[in-house]
């Protein structure tokens, strides 16, 4: 990203707390969004989250020569 290259000048103290910013502000966004599925699965019976069981793939399961 372009802003990477603006804040370039930042000291390493100033990199760790923004990043814990932005770290603090996705834990945020995630727990709302998490929220909100929760109330739509339960008011409205969506099941937004579908349960998956991984089955591993064809070549996953091949050896590599």
């Amino acid at each position: 990203k372009l802003l990477f290259m603006v804040k370039s000048k930042e000291t390493p103290a100033q990199s760790i707390k923004r990043l814990e910013k932005e770290l603090a502000d996705e834990k945020l966004k995630n727990t709302v969004l998490n929220t909100m599925i929760d109330i739509s699965d339960s008011q409205y019976g969506t099941q937004i989250r579908k349960k998956f069981s991984p089955k591993p793939s064809d070549a996953s399961n091949k050896k590599k020569a």
